[in-house]
């Protein structure tokens, strides 16, 4: 968790320092996730489908920097997400809360609509490391609320998932502000040491706010 803390420390002063190198510019901000889980199972024969899906949080700073190509440019984002996922109505009550530290790298294109606003889509790719994952529910036998790490030692559900992130921001440029919209779509299976089992995370909706510095 220290070295976690470290880097994400590290990567920010990095961004910063190179935006001020490159007359790039800094954003903090965050917003809210519309959170989805996608898994199948196949025992025996049999095949089951389920999705869960929540809400949650994010937190990001960034840089975004101009390529000088005709409005082209990218944008790093360094995020932290904190979302919840309700699983289907046969599991009952269980509530699955998950923190991670992401990375995202975009391409993007800058349309400028006036002197005050410009439109920016983009798409680009994304990786995210599980802090924590657990799932709580209530004892059916004991009435008693219990808790499941999900990333114990005996647990195939892996920390790491990338996914592609595709959306548009609004730059309000007098008031130094982006509002954001965008989709992640899971690229790994979070099981995949498992045959039986595929979950895959997405679509995942963000809407968000930052300043621009």
């Amino acid at each position: 968790m220290k070295k976690l803390l470290i880097l994400s420390i590290a990567l920010v002063s990095g961004v910063m320092a190179f935006a001020q190198e490159e007359q790039g510019f800094v954003s903090a901000g965050g917003g809210t996730i519309m959170a989805k889980q996608k898994s199948s199972t196949s025992i025996g024969g049999q095949k089951t489908s389920s999705t869960d899906s929540g809400a949650g949080f994010y937190l990001n700073v960034g840089l975004s920097n101009d390529l000088g190509l005709g409005g082209l440019g990218y944008t790093m984002d360094i995020f932290f997400d904190h979302w919840f996922l309700s699983p289907d109505e046969g599991d009952g009550d269980a509530i699955v809360r998950e923190n991670y530290l992401g990375y995202a790298l975009a391409l993007d294109i800058t349309f400028n609509a006036s002197e005050t606003l410009a439109l920016r889509p983009f798409f680009g790719p994304g990786i995210s490391y599980g802090l924590s994952s657990k799932t709580k529910w209530t004892n059916p036998v004991s009435n008693k609320e219990e808790t499941m790490n999900n990333y114990d030692k005996d647990s195939k559900y892996q920390r790491l998932y990338s996914y592609l992130t595709i959306g548009a921001d609004v730059l309000i440029k007098p008031a130094h502000l982006r509002l954001r919209g965008a989709v992640d779509f899971g690229l790994w299976d979070r099981y995949s040491s498992v045959k039986e089992i595929t979950t895959k995370d997405g679509p995942n909706i963000r809407l968000g706010v930052a300043y621009l510095f």
